[in-house]
């Protein structure tokens, strides 16, 4: 009886989660982005730096603030995604709110093995990005083959899913591409190989559109529900 409970209330106040993660992870980043100096004494930019490096310590200054906060925001976004799977109570409702909770527990890993262990790194972070596609791919058709007259998310969502799940694959797409023409082991993730740092750099852009289209998915879903 008590597990019951428990399932019905986060049916209930998943919303919450969604709102709460969000809060932290954008409010962790923020935080350590304007504390940030890096190996050449510069500034955090969306449009040349990884997020992780954020949490790299020895670099940056407040580490694990933003550490804390991906650990702590992945636990509140997988209780989100078993509330709205069981919310949803539909087979793609549920497929989702399964990789929804891979995703989460990933993005928690993200923030326990930073980038100063890059190997466990790379693969917890690049786990996590595939999860993420296929959490807003599943939730996307969820919603679409909802019935029409108990729907539990708007349509409207679905704007959101794609712009997410566009962010993924395009991301993922060229990490996977940029790896292949390496030729060295180093994964494209670590940046310690890196003299002169481009001012524009394309894929630690799209990872920051892949974090921003995800918050403005999870948002939406919160707010609609």
């Amino acid at each position: 009886m008590a597990h019951d409970g428990i399932l019905l209330t986060l049916q209930k106040i998943y919303p919450l989660f969604g709102w709460l993660g969000c809060l932290l992870i954008f409010s962790a980043s923020f935080i350590a982005a304007l504390a940030y100096r890096g190996k050449d004494g510069e500034r955090y930019s969306v449009f040349n730096h990884y997020i992780s490096e954020l949490g790299e310590f020895e670099v940056s200054r407040l580490a694990w603030v933003f550490n804390f906060g991906l650990i702590f925001g992945g636990v509140l976004f997988v209780l989100m995604m078993i509330g709205l799977g069981l919310r949803m109570a539909s087979v793609w409702g549920l497929v989702a709110s399964s990789m929804g909770v891979i995703a989460g527990v990933f993005c928690a890993l993200v923030g326990i093995f930073p980038m100063n262990q890059m190997k466990q790194h790379s693969f917890v972070a690049m786990t996590y990005f595939r999860a993420g596609l296929l959490t807003v791919l599943f939730y996307t058709i969820a919603v679409f083959t909802q019935p029409g007259d108990s729907r539990v998310l708007p349509l409207y969502v679905n704007i959101f899913s794609l712009l997410a799940f566009l962010s993924y694959a395009l991301f993922i797409i060229l990490v996977d591409r940029a790896e292949k023409q390496k030729n060295s082991d180093e994964t494209v993730l670590d940046t310690g190989e890196v003299i002169t740092r481009q001012k524009f750099w394309l894929i630690p852009f799209l990872e920051w559109l892949v974090f921003l289209t995800t918050l403005l998915w999870f948002l939406a879903v919160a707010i609609a529900g």
